[in-house]
């Protein structure tokens, strides 16, 4: 899976919902997934929850957990999917625990790999 960078930051395009969505890479999110509620309620996500968590700042927040299903290298694979209110699509770490992930900036390289 090949990325690129958006100011300076390294994203994705995913599919969901056979929607093609941007998609921030966040090495400091440990979730799989945060999407703006407006794109939630656009997808139709189902609910399966509200959950707590903190932000960067260390602020704590409540939101609603969705789950869906998106193409991964290929495969249909289940994801959990926290809202937001902010304007950006987020993918954390959670959903890349079998892979490799490459961010060279000076190269304009993002690349993620499967290595099982």
């Amino acid at each position: 899976m090949k990325g690129f960078f958006v100011f300076g930051s390294p994203a994705l395009t995913i599919a969901l919902k056979d929607k093609q969505i941007e998609v921030l890479l966040d090495t400091g999110f440990t979730g799989e997934m945060m999407l703006p509620q407006k794109v939630i309620d656009t997808l139709q996500l189902e609910q399966i929850g509200v959950s707590d968590y903190l932000m960067a700042s260390g602020e704590g927040r409540v939101t609603n957990v969705y789950k869906t299903s998106m193409k991964f290298f290929d495969q249909e694979k289940q994801v959990i999917v926290l809202s937001t209110n902010a304007d950006f699509s987020l993918v954390g770490m959670e959903l890349f625990h079998e892979c490799k992930i490459v961010i060279e900036r000076h190269k304009q390289i993002v690349e993620v790999t499967k290595t099982k």
